[in-house]
């Protein structure tokens, strides 16, 4: 303040310039007396409307006004980012935290849509199984109606006939299983086949995929060709062996329980009894297998279930692999398996 008052004592000019700024401030000091007075009622309502009508039209809102077109900012290009982490360490470490927490995110994700993804396709495969077990009840049916006794399918006591598999043989002799997926689970790989046979014979006898032999061609095959048959006929399900009556062995009479197993997935282990569970195991998932009953009934038991079943659909009353020892006493088995241990299958 000291360096202005001796600049305006040492210069006339500049005195009377500080005149004319106060003779030009006088007017504000009379509008400060209003303001302060108790008559004034502040700005009017329509205050903010009339301003923005008296703004021109074209005025930008913000920025120096422009005599060409507005242009529009220039692009980021990849160039212009400084990758070479010379920004400072504090963006290097945000970037790698941004890391971390995607891949943290990526594995959450993971974690909670595989199992869901996994129930849905062991729920897809189970059910599709499920189907393939219903069409072979259909051809069993038809065969039944067939049937002079009744009787399901006859798997013999010995001889090349004396195997589980040996039903599809049958249905297939019959014209009542031209679908060859029919036999095959979509919850189990199809098994591979290396070809044997005799090429001297008048029709191939080796079992495919998607053949069967008839019925009086087993009794005309080799030893080799004949064991081939009989461990693929049944495909990947087990077949009821047959039951103990009052008149001896003999197929299942057909009577429509609901208690009666008929036939399921075949275990994929070789025990032969039921004192001997741990060599069991299952597809699907190794949690248990499709069972189709008598009645048409479909039911999926879990494998830690089975044991504790009044019927045991994979080994009869006495807890063996073999045929059932009553009319009642349903035992299923893949489809190599004959009736009884001591028969002979050739």
């Amino acid at each position: 303040m000291q360096r202005v008052s001796d600049w305006l004592r040492d210069n006339p000019e500049g005195r009377e310039q500080l005149a004319e700024i106060q003779r030009c401030l006088e007017p504000l000091e009379q509008c400060d007396d209003v303001v302060d007075g108790p008559d004034f009622d502040g700005p009017s309502e329509d205050l903010l409307a009339r301003t923005l009508a008296a703004i021109p039209d074209g005025i930008p809102p913000m920025g120096e006004a422009s005599d060409g077109p507005a242009r529009p900012p220039a692009p980021v290009m990849l160039t212009d980012v400084d990758l070479s982490g010379e920004a400072g360490a504090g963006g290097n470490r945000w970037n790698m935290m941004d890391s971390i927490g995607g891949l943290l995110s990526v594995a959450t994700l993971l974690a909670l849509l595989l199992p869901t993804i996994a129930a849905g396709r062991f729920e897809a495969r189970k059910v599709a199984c499920e189907d393939r077990l219903r069409r072979n009840w259909n051809a069993l049916m038809q065969y039944v109606y067939r049937s002079e006794h009744g009787r399901l399918p006859e798997v013999a006591e010995s001889g090349p006939e004396a195997f589980a598999g040996m039903f599809a043989v049958r249905l297939a002799d019959a014209g009542l299983l031209d679908e060859p997926e029919l036999r095959w689970c979509p919850s189990a790989d199809l098994p591979a086949i290396s070809p044997v046979g005799d090429s001297t014979l008048a029709e191939p006898t080796s079992v495919a995929l998607s053949t069967l032999p008839s019925v009086q061609s087993l009794h005309q095959m080799s030893v080799n060709e004949l064991k081939q048959v009989q461990q693929l006929a049944g495909g990947h399900y087990a077949y009821t062996l047959g039951v103990i009556g009052d008149q001896g062995f003999s197929s299942p009479r057909f009577e429509a329980r609901a208690s009666f197993a008929v036939m399921s997935d075949a275990p994929l282990g070789p025990a032969s009894h039921a004192d001997d569970p741990g060599k069991l195991r299952f597809s699907h998932s190794g949690q248990g297998i499709n069972v189709l009953y008598e009645d048409g009934s479909i039911r999926f038991i879990r494998a830690e279930a089975l044991d504790s079943m009044p019927d045991h659909p994979l080994f009869n009353h006495l807890g063996a692999s073999e045929a059932g020892v009553n009319i009642d006493d349903a035992s299923l088995s893949p489809s190599w398996r004959p009736p009884f241990t001591i028969s002979v299958q050739r």
